[in-house]
């Protein structure tokens, strides 16, 4: 069998993205299950190579740029920023070319993103805007559990008023749909409520009768087999017990909270709705950590892996 080939970015250089890649391309669970191709800086990357590769690269790797012989490790900046963002347009515009079958993206910081004048919150709506994707939802994988958020990276006091009907359709939707096409029959779906005990009758709060519960009739009718709102906790321990094959939550820590209190190394965020696979590890840049060879590479691995297994089922179709 032709083991797929990926697309693979470093990330933030001043954070622990080119460790974690490089441990997880050297690894047999990588090696077994793809060609990868590594897409960084490359100053950045002759500086690390002495540390993590001992001066060798023994996979195939694309420059993106040559900028980053001053960074410094650990803080974000300016120069980080434009680094981890010409990996992504590189690697992006070589997965639109057909020349990877998926994405995995290192860990990228916002705050040195935005100092580059990068203005997204994240990865996520960065690759929908170089896409052009106009649908997209944000996944988490975590073994068997798979889950969905309909609210991303906003601010608390934010939330309340991005839950709509409609974008809680189309992340269930986006979501079923991309599980069906790995193979997944009969797919429940586990959707939360916002607030405690869902709402308690709108005693606790509006938006389960208001946006929730109407987004759960339309998916019903859709042909999704799809709960009414349910408390988020009650959800979650139904779900850990393979009650459900996807859980929808409303806001982010909704969602990460309960993944890495299951399992942190396992965690694999996936962008539904681009025109290629996309994966990442499920956790930032750790800077407090960045160049002392501390940092764990079960994730990144897990995301490499999870990203050759989908593309090849889908393409196997």
């Amino acid at each position: 069998m032709i083991k797929p080939r990926l697309a693979i970015t470093l990330g933030d250089p001043a954070g622990i993205g080119y460790e974690i890649v490089f441990r997880a391309v050297n690894s047999s669970a990588v090696k077994r299950v793809c060609s990868p191709v590594v897409f960084g800086d490359k100053q950045s990357l002759k500086q690390s190579s002495f540390k993590y590769l001992k001066n060798k690269t023994p996979f195939e790797f694309i420059e993106s740029s040559n900028i980053g012989d001053s960074v410094k490790m650990g803080v974000p900046s300016e120069k980080a920023g434009m680094i981890a963002a010409s990996a992504i347009y590189k690697a992006v515009k070589y997965c639109m070319d057909g020349k990877a079958l998926a994405l995995v993206t290192a860990p990228v910081s916002k705050e040195s993103l935005k100092m580059a004048g990068i203005k997204y919150p994240g990865h996520t709506e960065l690759l929908a805007d170089l896409t052009k994707s106009r649908q997209i939802a944000m996944m988490m994988a975590c073994g068997s559990i798979h889950s969905v958020m309909v609210t991303r990276h906003i601010p608390i006091s934010e939330i309340s008023k991005n839950i709509k009907t409609k974008t809680i359709v189309e992340t269930v939707t986006l979501s079923a749909d991309f599980l069906r096409k790995t193979g997944r029959k009969n797919i429940k779906v586990a959707l939360c409520g916002l607030n405690p005990h869902a709402g308690d009758n709108s005693i606790l709060g509006f938006e389960e009768r208001k946006f929730i519960l109407p987004a759960h009739k339309i998916l019903k009718k859709s042909g999704i087999n799809i709960t009414k709102p349910l408390p988020a906790d009650s959800a979650w321990l139904k779900t850990k017990n393979k009650q459900y094959d996807l859980i929808c939550a409303m806001y982010h820590d909704q969602l990460m909270i309960a993944l890495k209190c299951i399992d942190p190394t396992k965690i694999v965020n996936v962008t539904v709705g681009l025109p290629f696979i996309r994966t990442s590890p499920g956790h930032g840049t750790a800077f407090d950590i960045a160049g002392k060879n501390k940092a764990d590479a079960r994730a990144m691995t897990e995301a490499i892996a999870y990203a050759a297994r989908v593309c090849t089922q889908i393409n196997a179709k």
